[in-house]
């Protein structure tokens, strides 16, 4: 081979490689930072920032056309935000980088992803409302759903909308869904925290004691207690009071004497929110939806999740609502990522094969 037949071939090489490369980037999704500031959340006793943070995932094709896409909404669990999906730059260990992956290689399609902030001043909504830190449901069934389908090209309607989550994310997911079916038709909740007087959420747990006992959010924190802090955060979602602060919520319990035990109307309340009895008012809606799943870590260390997901099954299965539920090995957090986690292989293609494209 002559110098110039070589010199013309590193060319053509060169070439090559510089549209490679241009495919592969063109073929990326796009992550834009967005917000919209709340009705639902505005004013509220517990100061909460009515300008709530989105990020949101455009697929490669967006850019690319004039297609409409199917839109799922995911939310996160208490403590976290929306950076729990995409803000960890490790690779796969971002909504960002599985989906470019699992659409490159077909494994699912192309859609739009939206992650809303909905982290409260004490750590958690839980996607409910409350006349203490606002109407959180409200926000995300109605407000957010309106601004994303009036700002991106969304197909708007619930045969082509799902809501995921993890934790509490997998709570309001599944809550959601079932209170909202005219705007959700596909749910799933990842280790949904599906709180119960069961598990550590026992009067016989010394942290429970800790939590009935404070008076103020320093007494909480003094604890360090996940379970005494997520105590007071359930609480503002499920039981708040406008007339008692300064956590403007009851508590399921009390304290009578050395004994800990159930406030009847406080802890009806709390019973009221808990998917379990939840099925059996809204079961019309949840014989609407389309598809629901929803799984646990049979070493997930919040015991309590473990156990209600599987009553929340049992209760389904006798209510004769079609459902998925799957126990595997792994705890609350160590399975989710990766190629091999449950995000790529399990929450995200059943959320494509059950949406209208």
């Amino acid at each position: 081979m002559s110098s110039l037949d070589r010199s013309f071939s590193k060319i053509l090489l060169a070439a090559f490689l510089l549209q490679v490369s241009t495919t592969c980037y063109c073929q990326k999704g796009q992550l834009i930072r967005d917000s919209i500031v709340s009705k639902s959340l505005a004013n509220t006793l517990t100061g909460e920032n009515a300008v709530r943070q989105v990020a949101v995932y455009l697929p490669p094709g967006y850019n690319t056309s004039t297609k409409r896409f199917p839109v799922l909404y995911l939310l996160h669990g208490i403590g976290d935000d929306q950076e729990t999906f995409t803000g960890d730059t490790t690779r796969y260990n971002n909504i960002q980088d599985l989906m470019n992956a699992g659409i490159a290689a077909k494994k699912f399609g192309e859609m739009i992803i939206v992650m809303p902030n909905e982290k409260t001043n004490w750590f958690g909504s839980f996607y409910s409302n409350s006349t203490a830190t606002g109407n959180w449901a409200n926000f995300t069934a109605i407000e957010l759903v309106r601004y994303i389908d009036s700002k991106y090209r969304t197909i708007p309607n619930e045969n082509s909308r799902a809501v995921a989550g993890h934790s509490m994310g997998g709570y309001g997911a599944i809550t959601l869904a079932m209170t909202y079916p005219e705007v959700f038709s596909v749910t799933y909740g990842m280790n949904s925290a599906f709180i119960c007087f069961c598990g550590e959420i026992k009067p016989s747990n010394p942290d429970i004691v800790k939590f009935v006992k404070s008076t103020s959010y320093e007494d909480l924190l003094e604890t360090k207690s996940l379970i005494a802090i997520g105590m007071l955060t359930v609480s503002q979602a499920f039981s708040p009071n406008t007339n008692n602060p300064p956590f403007y919520a009851d508590k399921p319990y009390k304290m009578v004497g050395t004994k800990l035990i159930p406030d009847t109307n406080t802890y009806n309340k709390w019973i009221a929110n808990n998917p379990v009895q939840m099925a059996e008012r809204f079961k019309s809606n949840l014989a609407k939806l389309k598809a629901i799943k929803f799984d646990s870590g049979s070493e997930d260390e919040f015991l309590f999740i473990v156990e209600n997901n599987r009553l929340f099954s049992k209760k389904l299965t006798t209510l004769k609502i079609p459902h998925q539920f799957e126990e595997y090995n792994g705890d609350h957090r160590n399975r989710l990522w990766g190629l091999r986690g449950r995000i790529y292989n399990d929450m995200i293609p059943f959320v494509f094969e059950n949406t209208v494209h």
